[in-house]
Protein backbone atom coordinates (compact mmCIF):
# COMPACT_ATOMS: atom_id res chain seq x y z
CA UNK A 1 0.00 0.00 0.00
CA UNK A 2 1.68 3.20 -1.24
CA UNK A 3 -0.81 5.49 0.47
CA UNK A 4 -2.51 5.23 3.86
CA UNK A 5 -6.26 4.91 4.16
CA UNK A 6 -7.81 8.17 5.33
CA UNK A 7 -10.01 6.24 7.77
CA UNK A 8 -6.89 4.70 9.34
CA UNK A 9 -5.36 8.14 9.87
CA UNK A 10 -8.62 9.38 11.37
CA UNK A 11 -8.73 6.40 13.74
CA UNK A 12 -5.33 7.32 15.22
CA UNK A 13 -7.01 10.11 17.20
CA UNK A 14 -7.91 7.43 19.75
CA UNK A 15 -4.22 6.53 20.36
CA UNK A 16 -3.04 9.96 21.49
CA UNK A 17 -3.20 9.17 25.25
CA UNK A 18 0.24 9.16 26.83
CA UNK A 19 1.84 11.18 24.04
CA UNK A 20 3.05 14.68 24.96
CA UNK A 21 4.66 17.43 22.91
CA UNK A 22 7.79 18.45 24.89
CA UNK A 23 9.65 21.74 24.81
CA UNK A 24 13.05 23.14 25.75
CA UNK A 25 11.83 26.71 25.60
CA UNK A 26 8.90 28.78 26.74
CA UNK A 27 6.14 29.22 24.20
CA UNK A 28 5.46 32.56 22.52
CA UNK A 29 1.83 33.38 21.67
CA UNK A 30 -0.76 36.06 22.22
CA UNK A 31 -3.53 33.64 23.21
CA UNK A 32 -4.08 31.77 26.46
CA UNK A 33 -3.31 28.07 26.50
CA UNK A 34 -1.64 25.22 28.36
CA UNK A 35 2.04 26.18 28.16
CA UNK A 36 4.49 28.69 29.65
CA UNK A 37 5.48 31.47 27.28
CA UNK A 38 7.95 34.36 26.89
CA UNK A 39 5.70 37.41 27.18
CA UNK A 40 6.43 40.96 28.34
CA UNK A 41 3.76 42.47 30.51
CA UNK A 42 2.84 43.73 33.94
CA UNK A 43 2.37 41.18 36.70
CA UNK A 44 4.20 38.41 34.82
CA UNK A 45 7.11 36.55 36.38
CA UNK A 46 10.62 36.90 34.94
CA UNK A 47 11.97 33.50 33.95
CA UNK A 48 15.26 33.64 32.03
CA UNK A 49 17.29 35.23 29.23
CA UNK A 50 18.05 33.81 25.80
CA UNK A 51 19.72 34.97 22.58
CA UNK A 52 17.62 37.25 20.36
CA UNK A 53 16.20 35.78 17.15
CA UNK A 54 14.45 37.71 14.36
CA UNK A 55 10.81 38.22 15.23
CA UNK A 56 11.34 38.82 18.95
CA UNK A 57 9.92 41.99 20.48
CA UNK A 58 12.84 44.45 20.71
CA UNK A 59 11.24 45.89 23.86
CA UNK A 60 12.17 42.63 25.61
CA UNK A 61 15.91 43.06 24.99
CA UNK A 62 18.01 42.74 28.15
CA UNK A 63 20.54 45.50 27.59
CA UNK A 64 22.83 44.47 30.46
CA UNK A 65 23.27 40.93 29.15
CA UNK A 66 23.54 42.26 25.60
CA UNK A 67 26.34 44.61 26.61
CA UNK A 68 28.14 41.90 28.59
CA UNK A 69 28.00 39.23 25.88
CA UNK A 70 28.26 41.42 22.81
CA UNK A 71 25.17 39.86 21.21
CA UNK A 72 21.49 40.80 21.72
CA UNK A 73 19.53 38.82 24.33
CA UNK A 74 15.86 39.03 25.36
CA UNK A 75 14.10 38.55 28.69
CA UNK A 76 11.56 35.78 29.03
CA UNK A 77 8.51 36.05 31.27
CA UNK A 78 6.11 33.33 32.37
CA UNK A 79 2.51 33.30 31.25
CA UNK A 80 0.24 30.53 30.06
CA UNK A 81 0.07 30.53 26.28
CA UNK A 82 -1.06 28.23 23.48
CA UNK A 83 1.45 26.17 21.53
CA UNK A 84 2.18 26.13 17.81
CA UNK A 85 2.99 22.73 16.29
CA UNK A 86 4.36 22.46 12.75
CA UNK A 87 4.38 19.06 11.04
CA UNK A 88 6.62 18.77 7.99
CA UNK A 89 6.31 15.64 5.85
CA UNK A 90 8.56 14.49 3.01
CA UNK A 91 6.29 13.40 0.14
CA UNK A 92 8.98 12.81 -2.47
CA UNK A 93 8.86 9.64 -4.58
CA UNK A 94 11.60 7.79 -2.61
CA UNK A 95 9.27 7.78 0.40
CA UNK A 96 6.91 5.48 -1.53
CA UNK A 97 9.18 2.52 -0.92
CA UNK A 98 9.17 -0.40 1.46
CA UNK A 99 10.12 -4.07 1.69
CA UNK A 100 8.78 -4.87 5.16
CA UNK A 101 5.26 -4.41 6.54
CA UNK A 102 4.41 -1.11 4.78
CA UNK A 103 5.88 1.80 2.83
CA UNK A 104 7.81 4.72 4.27
CA UNK A 105 5.14 7.11 2.97
CA UNK A 106 2.44 5.25 4.91
CA UNK A 107 4.46 5.18 8.10
CA UNK A 108 5.28 8.89 7.76
CA UNK A 109 1.58 9.74 7.33
CA UNK A 110 0.70 7.72 10.42
CA UNK A 111 3.34 9.56 12.45
CA UNK A 112 2.01 12.92 11.25
CA UNK A 113 -1.56 11.89 12.14
CA UNK A 114 -0.58 10.70 15.62
CA UNK A 115 1.31 13.90 16.41
CA UNK A 116 -1.41 16.10 14.98
CA UNK A 117 -4.28 14.46 16.84
CA UNK A 118 -2.41 14.93 20.11
CA UNK A 119 -1.87 18.60 19.31
CA UNK A 120 -5.56 19.09 18.48
CA UNK A 121 -6.51 17.43 21.76
CA UNK A 122 -4.29 19.92 23.62
CA UNK A 123 -5.89 22.82 21.71
CA UNK A 124 -2.61 23.63 20.01
CA UNK A 125 -2.47 25.36 16.65
CA UNK A 126 -1.31 22.87 14.02
CA UNK A 127 0.30 23.88 10.74
CA UNK A 128 1.84 21.73 8.03
CA UNK A 129 4.59 21.84 5.44
CA UNK A 130 4.24 19.08 2.84
CA UNK A 131 7.01 18.94 0.25
CA UNK A 132 7.70 16.77 -2.76
CA UNK A 133 4.92 15.47 -4.98
CA UNK A 134 2.41 18.18 -4.10
CA UNK A 135 1.33 21.26 -6.12
CA UNK A 136 4.33 23.56 -6.76
CA UNK A 137 6.54 21.15 -4.81
CA UNK A 138 5.59 22.53 -1.41
CA UNK A 139 2.24 23.01 0.28
CA UNK A 140 1.88 25.11 3.44
CA UNK A 141 -1.20 24.85 5.64
CA UNK A 142 -1.63 27.72 8.15
CA UNK A 143 -1.79 27.08 11.90
CA UNK A 144 -5.30 26.33 13.13
CA UNK A 145 -6.93 24.56 16.04
CA UNK A 146 -9.75 23.01 14.00
CA UNK A 147 -10.17 19.34 13.19
CA UNK A 148 -11.38 20.29 9.71
CA UNK A 149 -8.09 21.98 8.87
CA UNK A 150 -6.06 19.06 10.21
CA UNK A 151 -8.18 16.56 8.29
CA UNK A 152 -7.36 18.49 5.11
CA UNK A 153 -3.69 17.65 5.72
CA UNK A 154 -4.53 13.97 6.31
CA UNK A 155 -6.48 13.89 3.05
CA UNK A 156 -3.47 15.18 1.11
CA UNK A 157 -1.25 12.54 2.74
CA UNK A 158 -3.64 9.76 1.77
CA UNK A 159 -4.15 10.67 -1.89
CA UNK A 160 -1.95 9.72 -4.88
CA UNK A 161 0.05 12.74 -6.13
CA UNK A 162 -1.22 14.69 -9.11
CA UNK A 163 2.17 16.28 -9.75
CA UNK A 164 5.76 15.06 -9.52
CA UNK A 165 8.56 17.12 -8.02
CA UNK A 166 11.91 16.38 -6.44
CA UNK A 167 12.19 18.78 -3.51
CA UNK A 168 15.02 18.39 -1.02
CA UNK A 169 14.54 19.40 2.58
CA UNK A 170 17.34 21.97 2.49
CA UNK A 171 15.37 23.72 -0.25
CA UNK A 172 12.32 24.31 1.95
CA UNK A 173 13.99 25.15 5.27
CA UNK A 174 13.85 28.87 4.52
CA UNK A 175 10.08 28.69 4.01
CA UNK A 176 9.63 26.63 7.17
CA UNK A 177 11.62 29.24 9.07
CA UNK A 178 9.62 32.12 7.57
CA UNK A 179 6.20 30.61 8.33
CA UNK A 180 6.69 29.20 11.84
CA UNK A 181 6.07 31.17 15.02
CA UNK A 182 8.85 31.72 17.52
CA UNK A 183 8.73 28.99 20.15
CA UNK A 184 6.98 26.49 17.87
CA UNK A 185 7.67 22.78 17.97
CA UNK A 186 8.65 21.63 14.47
CA UNK A 187 8.52 17.96 13.52
CA UNK A 188 10.32 17.03 10.30
CA UNK A 189 9.38 13.56 9.03
CA UNK A 190 11.56 12.15 6.26
CA UNK A 191 13.91 9.31 5.39
CA UNK A 192 16.77 11.88 5.37
CA UNK A 193 18.47 9.96 2.58
CA UNK A 194 19.42 13.10 0.62
CA UNK A 195 21.65 14.99 3.03
CA UNK A 196 24.16 17.22 1.23
CA UNK A 197 26.66 19.85 2.34
CA UNK A 198 24.03 22.59 2.09
CA UNK A 199 21.69 20.88 4.54
CA UNK A 200 23.35 22.33 7.62
CA UNK A 201 23.56 25.76 6.06
CA UNK A 202 22.17 28.91 7.62
CA UNK A 203 18.43 28.14 7.63
CA UNK A 204 18.48 24.98 9.74
CA UNK A 205 20.63 26.75 12.32
CA UNK A 206 18.28 29.73 12.37
CA UNK A 207 15.26 27.47 12.70
CA UNK A 208 16.81 25.73 15.72
CA UNK A 209 17.37 29.07 17.42
CA UNK A 210 13.78 30.10 16.80
CA UNK A 211 11.96 26.80 17.49
CA UNK A 212 12.29 23.33 18.97
CA UNK A 213 13.07 20.96 16.10
CA UNK A 214 12.65 17.17 16.08
CA UNK A 215 13.75 14.89 13.25
CA UNK A 216 11.72 11.71 12.77
CA UNK A 217 13.58 9.43 10.37
CA UNK A 218 11.46 6.77 8.68
CA UNK A 219 13.48 4.13 6.85
CA UNK A 220 13.15 0.63 5.45
CA UNK A 221 15.59 -2.24 6.06
CA UNK A 222 16.62 -2.03 2.43
CA UNK A 223 17.77 1.59 2.90
CA UNK A 224 20.55 0.24 5.12
CA UNK A 225 21.45 -3.02 3.42
CA UNK A 226 20.21 -4.87 0.38
CA UNK A 227 19.79 -8.60 -0.14
CA UNK A 228 21.31 -10.44 -3.12
CA UNK A 229 18.30 -10.57 -5.47
CA UNK A 230 19.87 -9.89 -8.86
CA UNK A 231 19.72 -6.69 -10.90
CA UNK A 232 17.20 -4.12 -9.66
CA UNK A 233 16.26 -0.64 -10.84
CA UNK A 234 16.01 2.18 -8.32
CA UNK A 235 14.42 5.55 -9.01
CA UNK A 236 11.35 7.07 -10.60
CA UNK A 237 10.96 7.11 -14.38
CA UNK A 238 12.94 4.79 -16.65
CA UNK A 239 15.34 7.62 -17.55
CA UNK A 240 16.03 8.35 -13.87
CA UNK A 241 16.57 4.77 -12.73
CA UNK A 242 19.87 3.47 -11.41
CA UNK A 243 20.45 -0.26 -11.88
CA UNK A 244 22.26 -2.19 -9.17
CA UNK A 245 23.58 -5.74 -9.35
CA UNK A 246 22.75 -6.89 -5.85
CA UNK A 247 24.54 -10.21 -6.41
CA UNK A 248 27.83 -8.30 -6.35
CA UNK A 249 29.42 -8.40 -2.91
CA UNK A 250 31.39 -5.22 -3.68
CA UNK A 251 28.19 -3.52 -4.82
CA UNK A 252 26.35 -4.42 -1.62
CA UNK A 253 29.26 -3.20 0.48
CA UNK A 254 29.34 0.09 -1.43
CA UNK A 255 25.59 0.44 -0.89
CA UNK A 256 25.99 -0.11 2.87
CA UNK A 257 28.88 2.37 2.95
CA UNK A 258 26.65 5.06 1.43
CA UNK A 259 24.08 4.46 4.19
CA UNK A 260 26.73 4.75 6.91
CA UNK A 261 28.05 7.98 5.40
CA UNK A 262 24.53 9.37 5.27
CA UNK A 263 23.78 8.54 8.91
CA UNK A 264 27.13 9.83 10.08
CA UNK A 265 26.49 13.15 8.38
CA UNK A 266 22.95 13.30 9.76
CA UNK A 267 24.10 12.71 13.33
CA UNK A 268 26.98 15.18 13.01
CA UNK A 269 24.46 17.86 12.05
CA UNK A 270 21.86 16.98 14.68
CA UNK A 271 24.47 16.66 17.43
CA UNK A 272 25.89 20.09 16.59
CA UNK A 273 22.45 21.72 16.60
CA UNK A 274 21.07 19.59 19.48
CA UNK A 275 18.22 18.21 17.37
CA UNK A 276 16.62 15.02 18.75
CA UNK A 277 16.37 12.22 16.18
CA UNK A 278 13.76 9.49 16.46
CA UNK A 279 14.62 6.50 14.26
CA UNK A 280 11.66 4.50 12.92
CA UNK A 281 11.38 1.71 10.41
CA UNK A 282 8.49 0.50 8.28
CA UNK A 283 8.09 -2.23 10.92
CA UNK A 284 8.09 0.03 14.00
CA UNK A 285 5.31 0.43 16.54
CA UNK A 286 5.24 4.17 15.93
CA UNK A 287 3.12 4.97 18.98
CA UNK A 288 5.60 3.35 21.36
CA UNK A 289 8.73 4.55 19.58
CA UNK A 290 7.60 8.18 19.37
CA UNK A 291 6.74 8.33 23.08
CA UNK A 292 10.10 6.82 24.04
CA UNK A 293 11.99 8.94 21.49
CA UNK A 294 10.51 12.23 22.68
CA UNK A 295 11.21 11.41 26.32
CA UNK A 296 14.80 10.54 25.51
CA UNK A 297 15.38 13.45 23.14
CA UNK A 298 14.11 16.11 25.56
CA UNK A 299 15.50 14.59 28.75
CA UNK A 300 17.35 17.23 30.73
Amino acid sequence: MLYPELNDLMALKDRKVGLTHPSRRLVKSIAAGNYHSPFRGQGLEFDSVREYVPGDDIRSIDWRVTARTGSPHVKLFRADRERYITICVDMNAPMRFGTRNTFKSVQAARVAALLGWRAIACQDRVSACLFGDVPAGIQLLPPKRSRRSFCAMLKILSEPPKEQHQVLLDGVLQQIYATTHTGSLVYIISDFMNIDNNFQDVWLGRLCKKCDVVFIAVNDRADKAIAPIGVIGCGGSERQKTYINTDSIAGRRAYEALWKQNRQKLYEITSKLKIPVIELTTESDIYREIILGLKKGFRK
